[in-house]
Formats: structure tokens, C-alpha cells, sequence
């Protein structure tokens, strides 16, 4: 295309399914060197590294650009690569068996790494690759292989390698928990459905739940109807785990919102053990007892009460106990935003800002006044949290320490929405997005993995290794290599990457 000023620009237009297009301006050219320099850019990213596309851009008949190392004339690059960042991302893949998992398969272990390097489209992962200098599928070939990824078979090969990777026993503990993906669409499709949304939204969405080991490496990803209730979810997912890597008892950490009570008696039907987040909406007796032993005591940081429940074996319900702690710290925030709650309900009450949602207002035909003795309840409870627990015979603290696991699978979860986009916003049907939920599950034990071995976050790992290049230049001639060299830092790190590698797995 030639210019109004009379220079030749080249540029790539991108048509996609449906009919879109798009367009890249790679620059305008005003002799035949740059020229050919803008149209061998053009090939190289078209082919991503890969075989001839046969777009006739006459790439073969083009004479090579060559300079004399002066900054007039540079000598000529002729392809570039992300190595130290695609070799550590290649290093963790390896290391965690996800290449035996796939069965050697270069198209998922492509869409990984393109998750990792910048999360986008599956047509966009070819684009990523080819620019960090990595080979690619072809779309057409990317598209063939998708359906594969969503089988059982598949998705079970890779929870079986990351479970071994994780070292996950009979006596292990799994971390669960639950978010949701939202669609910007007007109505559901009997998958991807309004329902409690983690963000607020009331577009259709599908919910997702997660097993990981206690350090936040995901064993299980999988996706259940957007208006399913979450207690309904965790069963299903235990179960299928348990069933895929061949277990008999492993102990389930989940929080209070995630277990009913004929989820504790499926538990113990299916002889798991578990620490469960309790709620407690009234004094338990245990503390009751302690207060009329100890009048004018106050409570202690760490104290803690249990008791215990003799189950009923007639109904196959196991014993367990329920340990209660009191921390200072917590009932300091929650008397703070007890505090905070009443002063805006007395303003409610007054007249003074108008109606809103508040626990402490009690609401009449034409009367508004703050409900004093709920917000005195609430004050009796400051500090206190329940544990609920079959494991009789551990230190309360110990089982106490276990539960608070549950913030790596909370990292977990905010890593692979953030980092990974794990929003399937390219995939509507059931199919493709357990396909892409594979691929973020992979992405994200490989991201884990990395974050365990440089000490740093996979964010900061990747913006920091991605600008230090290898270079193939064309001198004379001769073709030479060169880096951009590591500081010392960095050094350290990629080298904590490789020992990881041969030595301790995670």
C-alpha cells in the first residue's frame, strides 16, 4: 500500500470467525532494504516460527539486509526469543509431569505458556508465542485439539500428575473452595446461569470449584451450573479427585459456607475426615459454663473451649468435636464494625441519611429503631470461631492451623482470575470451557511451581524475565547469537529454578 507521501506501508489484516477484521500497521518503508526488513517482520509473525504459510510475500527471494555494526546501519536481527522466561515456564511444565500428563502434546503445552506470558484468546496465543519467539499450532490445529483437553480422560491425567507432583497421601490435607466466572450475555443457557455471584453481577455464570494441596497447588478445577449452590459442589468434586488418584481417606479443609449438615453426613458416610469453618450464632455452651465459672474474667488471647459430639452410628455419623478460639485481634475488628454498624443505623433511625440495609435497624410500620440487643449478642461473640472437626486426638491449635490453610487456596484463586484471566469470555459451550479450564489449571500449577522456587510472584517473574532476550544476528554474512545479560539477581533465580527442578519437586 503506498502512502500520500509516496512510502510503501506494510501492514497484517487479521480476519477472524464471524466476519471481523482487524488491522496491524507495521511501518512504512522508503527504500527496498526496509522494505524487505518489514516484510520478513510480517512473515515471522504470520508463521510464528513455524513452516512456510505460503502467503507469497516472496520472503525467500529477499536479500538478506546486512549491516556494519554502526548505528546508521545496525546489523540485522534475525529472530529473537524470550529464552530465559520460556525455558524457566518449560523447566516448571517438566518438572511437575504435566508433559507426561498431555502425552507430549506441543499444542496444550503451547497454550500454556501462552497463558502464562499474556492470557488472551486461543487465536491471540499464537501471536504471544510467536513475539516471546516460541513455536505454534496453527488455529486450525489449535481448535481440533480443544475438544481433547475437556474429556475425562484428559483432565484426569492431569489431577493425577499434580497430585503426584504434590505428594498427596491417604492422610493429606486438600484445600476446596469455590468462585464464580461471569458471561456478559442476556440469558443463560441451562450451564452458564444467573446465580450467587462472588462479584455481584447478575449475568449467567458458571460456578467453579477448586482442590488444592495446603500450600495452594491446584489438584482439581472443575465447573458446575451457575446457579448451583455451593455446598452442592463440593462432594461431587472430592469425590471425583478421590476417585481419579485412587484414595480412601484424605481430610478436607472447607469453609463454614461450604459445608451443609447433609454434607458432614455424606462425609462421614464416605469415612472422610475433615476441618470444617463452624458457625456459631448464640454462645456455645462450653463458654457459657466457663463465664458462670469465671465471673469477671475476661477471655485470653488463643483460649480455647471444645466439645464434643458422640455422633450416632446407628446413622453412620462419626464422632467429632467442635473447637472454639477467641483472638484478640478478631474481636477487635468486630467490635469495630459493630461500632460502625450502630452509628449509621442511630442516623437511619433519626432521619438523618436515609434507609439502608443494616443489621441493627428494626424496621416497624412507621417506626425505625436500632435493635440494640442483636448488636449485644454480637459483642458477647467478638473473637470467637468455630472449628469443626473429626480428627479427636490433634492439638486444637494444630487443627486450628490447618483450617487457616485456606488463604493459599484464596491466592490460588485470585491468581488465576488475575494473572491467568481464567474468564472464559470466548467460550460458550460446556465443551470449550472445561477445554480452557484445563489449560488455566495447568497454567496455574505452573505458575505455583514458579512462584515456589523464585520466591517471587508469577506477575513480577514474568514482566522481569520477558525483556531479557536471546538474538540471532546476521553479521557479514555469518550468523552470531547474543544475550542480553542476567544481573545477578537474576542469576540467582533462574539457577533456584533449575536446581528446583532436579531436586526437591515443591
Amino acid at each position: 500500500m503506498t502512502t500520500a507521501s509516496g512510502a510503501t506501508a506494510v501492514q497484517i489484516i487479521y480476519s477472524y470467525a464471524g466476519g471481523a477484521t482487524s488491522m496491524e500497521h507495521l511501518g512504512s518503508a522508503h527504500t527496498d532494504a526496509e522494505l524487505a526488513a518489514l516484510k520478513a517482520e510480517a512473515a515471522r509473525r504470520l508463521q510464528g516460527n513455524q513452516l512456510e504459510l505460503g502467503l507469497d510475500l516472496d520472503v525467500t527471494d529477499i536479500p538478506a539486509v546486512r549491516g556494519t555494526g554502526t548505528e546508521e546501519q545496525p546489523w540485522e536481527v534475525t529472530a529473537q526469543r524470550s529464552g530465559y522466561l520460556l525455558d524457566a515456564i518449560d523447566t516448571a511444565y517438566r518438572a511437575i509431569g504435566l508433559d507426561v500428563a498431555a502425552d507430549n502434546d506441543d499444542v496444550f503445552a503451547g497454550l500454556v505458556t501462552a497463558r502464562i506470558l499474556q492470557p488472551g484468546s486461543k487465536y491471540d496465543s499464537i501471536r504471544v508465542l510467536a513475539e516471546a519467539g516460541a513455536t505454534s499450532a496453527s488455529y486450525s490445529t489449535i481448535k481440533r485439539r480443544l475438544p481433547r483437553y475437556a474429556t475425562d480422560e484428559f483432565r484426569d491425567a492431569v489431577t493425577a500428575v499434580c497430585a503426584d507432583h504434590a505428594g498427596i497421601g491417604p492422610t493429606s490435607l486438600v484445600l476446596y473452595d469455590v468462585t464464580t466466572l461471569y458471561w456478559e450475555a442476556d440469558e443463560g443457557d441451562g450451564f452458564r446461569e444467573p446465580g450467587f455471584s462472588k462479584e455481584r453481577r447478575i449475568d449467567p455464570q458458571i460456578t467453579v470449584g477448586m482442590l488444592t494441596d495446603v500450600n495452594g497447588f491446584p489438584l482439581r478445577i472443575q465447573a458446575f451450573e451457575g446457579n448451583r449452590a455451593e455446598t452442592k459442589t463440593f462432594l461431587p468434586s472430592v469425590e471425583a479427585f478421590m476417585d481419579t488418584y485412587d484414595l480412601h481417606d484424605v481430610t478436607v479443609v472447607a469453609d463454614a459456607g461450604m459445608i451443609s449438615e447433609a454434607n458432614r453426613r455424606d462425609l462421614d458416610a464416605a469415612g472422610l475426615s475433615y476441618v470444617l469453618g463452624g458457625k456459631t450464632r448464640e454462645l456455645p455452651y462450653p463458654i457459657w459454663k466457663w463465664r458462670n465459672d469465671h465471673p469477671g474474667v475476661e477471655y485470653t488471647h488463643d483460649q480455647i473451649w471444645v466439645s464434643r459430639d458422640p455422633g450416632d452410628p446407628a446413622k453412620g455419623i462419626r464422632p467429632s468435636r467442635t473447637i472454639y478460639h477467641y483472638s484478640a485481634d478478631r474481636a477487635r475488628r468486630t467490635v469495630k464494625g459493630i461500632d460502625e454498624s450502630l452509628r449509621k443505623a442511630r442516623n437511619i433511625a433519626e432521619g438523618k441519611t436515609p434507609v439502608k440495609r443494616n443489621r441493627y435497624v428494626k424496621m416497624g410500620k412507621t417506626t425505625k429503631e436500632v435493635n440494640l440487643e442483636l448488636a449485644s449478642q454480637h459483642r458477647e461473640l467478638a473473637g470467637i470461631k468455630a472449628y469443626v472437626t473429626s480428627r479427636l486426638d490433634e492439638d486444637p491449635m494444630v487443627i486450628i492451623g490447618y483450617y487457616r490453610r485456606l488463604f493459599q487456596i484464596e491466592r490460588s484463586f485470585r491468581m488465576a482470575k488475575s494473572d491467568l484471566k481464567a474468564r472464559p469470555i470466548f467460550h460458550t459451550l460446556k465443551q470449550s470451557i472445561d477445554a480452557h479450564l484445563t489449560v488455566v489449571m495447568a497454567a496455574l500449577a505452573v505458575g505455583r511451581w514458579l512462584e515456589s522456587a523464585s520466591g517471587w510472584s508469577l506477575k513480577k517473574l514474568v514482566q522481569t524475565l520477558r525483556g531479557y532476550r536471546e538474538m540471532r544476528i546476521n553479521v557479514g554474512g555469518h550468523e552470531a547469537v547474543a544475550a542480553v545479560p542476567l544481573p545477578p539477581e537474576l542469576v540467582e533465580i533462574v539457577s533456584d529454578i533449575r536446581r528446583r527442578a532436579v531436586g526437591t519437586p515443591y
